[in-house]
């Protein structure tokens, strides 16, 4: 919609901002998608050919060095203030305002961004983190009887396999695809206003209450966000187009996400798989088609991430190991075909990265 304004301005118009950030907020489940192992795995770049300390999640810019205000008192988006001094600050604010005041610096670690997704909560604030927890390092340590392991189970970094030593995990997932990766953002001062800040969450959340405003529920809205992704942004050597940064992938999910562990489960001796359960990769490299039978489809040979599910060396693979049917001389193998390897070692060798530092 960003890139074709004809169609965005149908979106907007008939499934606007307001209304997909509240459909979304509904969705609690989405918190479990989000990445895991925080800047151990995330913040070394090494997916995306660079070697860094501190790749960022999300780069943000409102256009000006101070602080953009409104006119409410408490609505502010500071850049200027110490992080560390902002901790104190964000206590006074309601749900609805910390999703508007964000940390002085204008690149987020994936620590960093994940920490204000959980503290604003979309909606949920602070439950969220009775749900899930994104602290690899705790839930590693947490005793499996613990009642706050299960906020963990989400998380294949702060969990180990179950002890099965007879089982098989196979890894299928396509790559060749440019895949969203971190994301280049415009704050828009003019919205952080009192208008978007000063919701009265009963009103959102019961829809025969009275507002503080004096209207009724359904005649309010929840606050509108104040951030777009920057088109501007482009950079043909570091992969980002259109304020988006692109890595490998199956157009969905990065390759750091589909491969990196099930590389660490199948190393000997890991402590992430205890029983020894024998772990495959199988990886299929995109190769679309154009067919006039099945036009919404990428063809025989895609590798994309719901398309691969018509891929058929993918189907024969599980129909081979549902039936059992020569699956130890054509299934039990690896089949590398990105660079996962070489993103392995990079991100194993910095001295900040790798499975050892995330948990």
């Amino acid at each position: 919609a960003v890139l074709m304004p004809q169609i965005g301005d149908l979106l907007e118009q008939f499934f606007g901002r307001r209304v997909r950030k509240n459909l979304w907020n509904t969705w609690g489940s989405l918190y479990g998608m989000l990445p895991k192992g925080g800047d151990a795995l995330w913040g070394s770049g090494a997916d995306l050919g660079e070697i860094t300390d501190s790749t960022p999640a999300v780069v943000w810019n409102n256009g000006t060095e101070g602080v953009c205000t409104s006119t409410s008192s408490t609505s502010i988006v500071d850049n200027t203030t110490p992080a560390d001094e902002q901790a104190t600050v964000d206590d006074e604010f309601t749900d609805e305002e910390l999703e508007l005041h964000i940390p002085a610096s204008k690149q987020w670690s994936m620590k960093q961004t994940i920490d204000h997704l959980v503290r604003t909560g979309g909606g949920y604030g602070s439950r969220i983190e009775s749900i899930f927890s994104f602290d690899s390092k705790q839930g590693w340590k947490e005793r499996r009887s613990s009642a706050n392991k299960r906020k963990h189970w989400h998380d294949p970094v702060a969990s180990p396999l179950p002890h099965a030593p007879s089982l098989k995990m196979y890894c299928l997932y396509g790559t060749g695809l440019p895949t969203e990766r971190s994301y280049f953002y415009q704050l828009s001062c003019d919205k952080v206003s009192a208008k978007d800040v000063d919701v009265d969450q009963t009103c959102i959340d019961d829809t025969e209450a009275t507002c503080s405003n004096g209207t009724t529920a359904s005649d309010d809205n929840p606050p509108e966000s104040p951030y777009y992704i920057d088109v501007a942004a482009k950079s043909d050597v570091q992969n980002i187009t259109s304020g988006v940064r692109f890595s490998d992938g199956d157009g969905s999910v990065p390759l750091l996400s589909l491969g990196y562990m099930c590389q660490k489960f199948a190393e000997p001796r890991s402590k992430h798989n205890p029983s020894g359960i024998r772990v495959f990769t199988r990886e299929r490299m995109h190769d679309a088609e154009i067919s006039l039978t099945d036009p919404g489809r990428g063809g025989p040979r895609s590798g994309e991430h719901v398309d691969i599910l018509g891929n058929v060396g993918v189907m024969e693979d599980v129909v081979r190991i549902a039936t059992g049917l020569d699956v130890e001389e054509k299934v039990d193998k690896d089949i590398i075909v990105s660079d996962l390897k070489n993103i392995v070692k990079r991100l194993d060798q910095h001295p900040s990265g790798g499975l050892k530092h995330a948990v």
